[in-house]
């Protein structure tokens, strides 16, 4: 998504928190007291309520802005700076375009949500044809090849060998 787009579905504080309701009642919402999924959301309150328990869940329970009080506006141009482009946003950076005051928040915010991003990365495994643009792989040599001494650097006999290996199996 561009920019432009971006700020086209997220305009306001108002339409993130809506957009954010309807994802968290897509999902469904668990009584965090009793666990049960028979809520109902108190618009007045602005929270969830269990059915059986009446316990009240807030809008950010149990996801990763829970305990947080920046915005919802932050936590979704923070999503969409750390999603959309190759190099990452530093901390400091974000603090600076928000115009927030304090960093600690900032940063804790961004370590959450990498931290949530790296989790996900482990329940999928690659498959099939993989392309990449730039990668850098080490490859085992076989014993032969570790018994000779062989120089360092980037013109070394191993790396020469790691380039001819794929060649030699033809």
């Amino acid at each position: 998504m561009k920019l432009f787009d971006f700020n086209k579905y997220f305009p306001d504080e108002t339409a993130c928190r809506k957009v954010f309701k309807e994802m968290r009642d897509r999902e469904g919402v668990t009584c965090q007291h009793c666990g049960s999924h028979d809520v109902v959301w108190l618009e007045s309150k602005q929270q969830y309520q269990c059915k059986h328990c009446r316990h009240r869940t807030t809008l950010r329970s149990g996801t990763v802005m829970h305990g947080s009080k920046l915005p919802f506006m932050y936590w979704f141009i923070a999503m969409h700076l750390l999603t959309a482009t190759k190099k990452s946003i530093s901390a400091a950076e974000l603090q600076r375009q928000l115009g927030h005051k304090r960093y600690q928040p900032i940063w804790e915010m961004m370590h959450k949500l990498r931290s949530v991003m790296g989790k996900r990365d482990d329940k999928y495994t690659l498959k099939g044809n993989i392309e990449l643009d730039e990668g850098f792989f080490s490859t085992e040599t076989p014993d032969a090849q570790k018994q000779e001494k062989l120089k360092a650097g980037a013109g070394s006999q191993k790396n020469i060998f790691r380039l001819i290996q794929p060649f030699n199996r033809l």
